[in-house]
């Protein structure tokens, strides 16, 4: 039995118009994101600080899917454009809500760059943010109906992630579902040692339901994984995750239930998700199906 997350989130008001919001990771003894908001008037709001990005769909973005215990892959496997980051976002009502957010730059923290930085496969270095990255998304607002686009640049440019979503909402439903292309153009050489773009292509589909039953909320997920890795002339392209993670390919399945007897204010849940993939074995080098199970229990507070 392990805790997956703990978090506390504190907000309140400088003025009418200046509010400030923190969220505090428990488990981690760390602040994870916090930001002042500025309401300029009723159609304007514009926020700076360390904050949740407008990436990867209604999934993230909406509080039933960042809180629920099952995420999808996509978000399991750490993107390039980090999820949470230093920004400004300026916010715009307009036939729903038009966000342009600016955002410190990605750069390459994993691979073992030289001194000159010369093996990093990111095209800005850590040490120069020569441009921010940028994020637009438009949240169509239409009834029931409301549909979600997101395109982000990073990478001085070189790479973009774009999601495509729609959410359909009535009183007892909750529902919504997002597809994703992360298109990666990394810094790399080829066999003669000059620089090139390596192009890696990492996509998904999450779908999410809600439904309310007096005072029980079965829920349900679904999502895929699929990294479409670097292969260079005559090379082959090998389908497999490493041992222990899900960084190729990968699915995953989610039930559960909310207990509504406290309405919104406290949710306690419980749910089972299977992950599954393919795997190279060890012994014989056959590829291999390798599925894991979890069942958890939580509770979600607003305070």
């Amino acid at each position: 039995m392990a805790v997956k997350a703990a978090r506390i989130w504190l907000k309140g008001k400088l003025s009418d118009q200046i509010s400030w919001n923190v969220l505090y990771r428990a488990e981690k003894s760390a602040l994870e994101r916090y930001w002042l908001s500025n309401k300029v008037n009723d159609n304007l709001d514009v926020s700076i600080g360390l904050q949740k990005l407008k990436i990867y769909g209604w999934g993230r973005r909406l509080a039933s899917g960042a809180n629920s215990p099952i995420l999808g892959q996509l978000l399991v496997l750490n993107p390039s454009l980090p999820s949470d980051s230093m920004a400004i976002d300026i916010v715009y009502k307009l036939a729903g809500t038009l966000s342009l957010t600016f955002i410190k730059d990605y750069y390459d923290t994993k691979a073992p760059c030289g001194l000159n930085r010369d093996d990093c496969k990111s095209w800005n270095k850590f040490d120069q943010q020569k441009q921010p990255a940028i994020n637009f998304e438009w949240a169509g607002s239409f009834g029931s109906v409301q549909p979600l686009i997101q395109y982000g640049v990073y990478d001085i440019g070189k790479s973009s992630i774009l999601t495509a979503g729609m959410r359909f909402k009535m009183d007892n439903l909750e529902s919504h579902a997002d597809y994703t292309v992360d298109t990666r153009l990394a810094r790399g050489k080829d066999s003669a040692g000059l620089v090139e773009e390596q192009k890696e292509t990492v996509s998904g589909m999450v779908i999410y339901g809600e439904y309310k039953l007096g005072n029980v909320s079965p829920f349900l997920l679904v999502s895929t994984l699929g990294v479409e890795q670097f292969t260079a002339p005559g090379g082959t392209q090998t389908k497999i995750n490493t041992d222990g993670k899900i960084d190729d390919n990968g699915q995953t399945l989610g039930l559960g239930a909310f207990f509504e007897h406290w309405g919104s204010i406290y949710r306690p849940y419980t749910a089972v998700s299977r992950i599954s993939g393919k795997y190279k074995n060890a012994a014989t080098a056959a590829e291999e199906d390798r599925s894991r199970t979890d069942l958890m229990v939580g509770l979600v507070g607003k305070f």
